[in-house]
């Protein structure tokens, strides 16, 4: 497929948006749109009751998932949001006075808040303060501790867009015993994660952003490691092994991570999340970040052109998608591009672009004039 043949399945693109705001909600294309309506059609008509035909399409899903993350299927689960999933590790796990889990200073506050909630139970809470605005395995070794027994991180940080060395962090983590758990929101599909190779135990992502489904349909893997150590902190009926025998049996529980899936799923979100994957596979993976990382390069050299700050790191080793940079009156520029239908964000202050592997260079370039003008 090439990107001429990707473009034609968004509809903004028809239109004068330059859309480079992939890192805070995501277009549908022509094929999650279409997907969603044939859902709603049936359930409309004659499928009202959808159990008997949707599982198909999560259990596809769940593969779809497992494949693009180099996991076991039945170690995945769907959940509200990525907030939602890392509270299933954070209230899950027999924490004891003391303990303690390690965050840092760039983080988004869905990586955040379910680890402070936890500062009830005498959990401790340490927090790195970066430098150069990202996060790196030796910062994490000097910060840990004896008490430390969980590390979470997001894989690329929504402010400055830098990536972190997964591979280096989950080794450091899993020769000290600690679990490692990554928020993926802003990483997936466009950058690769093998939760094998990465000692991943845990990870939480919403679909809205670069995984261009909907909001409200969100999936977590849940290693192996994770699965022994996660109490099922709530139940619903879907968390019991055959949940259609409505017999109380607390507890015979799913086997893998389904049995955090406490009730009626949200089969629409799925279902675009369903149909996005499948594009993303039929365009190629591969393809997908070396689209995303070179635009984000050819943008980060454009502006250091210009002497721009850019805030995000060069080496395409440390970057994905997202280009942060510091610019003279950022807000009214901001709302002047707005106003030009080029359409980004502003960001603590900077401005923050973060195009997706569909976009252009020409689109770059009319964003680069809506700069300067």
């Amino acid at each position: 497929m090439t990107i001429e043949q990707a473009r034609r399945e968004f509809p903004h693109t028809m239109s004068d948006m330059v859309y480079l705001n992939h890192a805070a909600v995501a277009p549908l294309s022509f094929r999650v749109r279409d997907a969603v309506d044939r859902y709603q059609t049936r359930r409309a008509l004659k499928g009202i009751e959808p159990y008997p035909w949707i599982m198909k399409t999560v259990q596809e899903t769940r593969e779809l998932l497992a494949q693009m993350l180099h996991a076991r299927a039945d170690q995945m689960a769907f959940v509200l949001n990525t907030s939602d999933g890392l509270n299933i590790l954070a209230q899950g796990i027999a924490w004891k006075p003391g303990d303690r889990v390690l965050l840092n200073d760039l983080e988004f506050p869905a990586n955040v808040y379910p680890f402070l909630n936890l500062q009830r139970q005498g959990v401790e809470v340490d927090v790195i303060r970066t430098k150069d605005a990202k996060v790196t395995k030796d910062e994490i070794a000097e910060n840990l501790t004896e008490k430390t027994k969980l590390v979470s991180l997001s894989h690329v940080q929504f402010a400055t867009g830098a990536k972190a060395d997964l591979t280096a962090i989950g080794k450091l983590c899993r020769e000290r015993d600690i679990l490692f758990a990554v928020d993926a929101i802003q990483s997936l599909p466009h950058s690769e994660i093998d939760v094998q190779r990465d000692n991943i135990d845990f990870l939480s992502s919403g679909s809205h952003k670069w995984m261009m489904a909907d909001t409200g349909a969100a999936f977590i893997y849940a290693g192996d490691r994770a699965l022994e150590r996660i109490h099922q902190a709530s139940l619903g009926w879907t968390s019991i092994d055959d949940p259609f025998d409505f017999t109380l049996r607390p507890d015979e529980l799913r086997t893998g991570a389904a049995r955090f899936e406490n009730g009626t799923l949200n089969f629409a979100g799925i279902t675009a999340l369903n149909a996005s994957l499948k594009f993303f596979f039929e365009f190629g993976l591969k393809e997908i970040e070396r689209n995303v990382l070179d635009l984000s390069g050819y943008l980060i050299n454009r502006l250091q052109q210009r002497g721009v700050e850019v805030i995000t790191p060069k080496d395409e080793r440390e970057r994905a998608g997202i280009v942060s940079f510091n610019f003279p009156d950022a807000e009214k520029v901001f709302e002047r591009l707005h106003k030009q239908n080029i359409i980004i964000s502003l960001r603590q202050g900077r401005l923050r672009v973060s195009p997706h592997f569909y976009n252009t260079e020409e689109e770059l370039r009319k964003l680069m004039v809506g700069l300067f003008e």
